[in-house]
């Protein structure tokens, strides 16, 4: 490889497709209508699904939570404790910024180590969106164990 040059692992569509299926078999269980979106190792979003009678608002919510944990690389959900430690403008600021979601629902897919993509719920409470995207996770990580093997 040269070295002006890098090069990023990334799920691709079909693994994103197996993530979000994951997610609403997820939803479904749990009753609740969300949004879903699965995004790359570079925050494009490659699929994303409104299930009927999920909030409208609640698409780009899912895609914040999406790229704030691919840029992270974690999980939406620790911000509330990461920011406990920080100062007051860094507490205040960061919540202000374009794209950023804070709360839960929002797990990167990691790849040894690295985030090759994330989803984002949104829709249901907190708790659910997070189950949602868990399970999306899970599946991910069945898929990309055979590489890591």
């Amino acid at each position: 490889m040269k070295p002006s040059l890098r090069r990023t692992d990334s799920i691709n569509l079909a693994l994103a497709m197996q993530a979000l299926q994951a997610a609403l078999d997820q939803a479904a269980a749990l009753s609740v209508r969300v949004s879903i979106a699965v995004v790359d190792a570079a925050g494009l979003p490659i699929h994303t699904a409104h299930m009927d009678g999920a909030p409208l608002q609640c698409r780009d919510i899912a895609l914040n939570k999406a790229l704030t944990a691919v840029g992270f690389a974690a999980p939406t959900r620790v911000w509330e404790e990461r920011l406990a430690g920080m100062s007051d403008a860094v507490r205040q600021g960061l919540p202000l910024q374009p794209r950023m979601a804070l709360f839960g629902g929002g797990e990167p897919f990691l790849f040894e180590g690295t985030a090759v993509g994330a989803i984002g719920i949104s829709g249901a409470s907190e708790q659910q969106d997070e189950q949602c995207a868990q399970a999306a996770v899970r599946a991910v990580q069945q898929v990309l164990k055979a590489f890591s093997a």
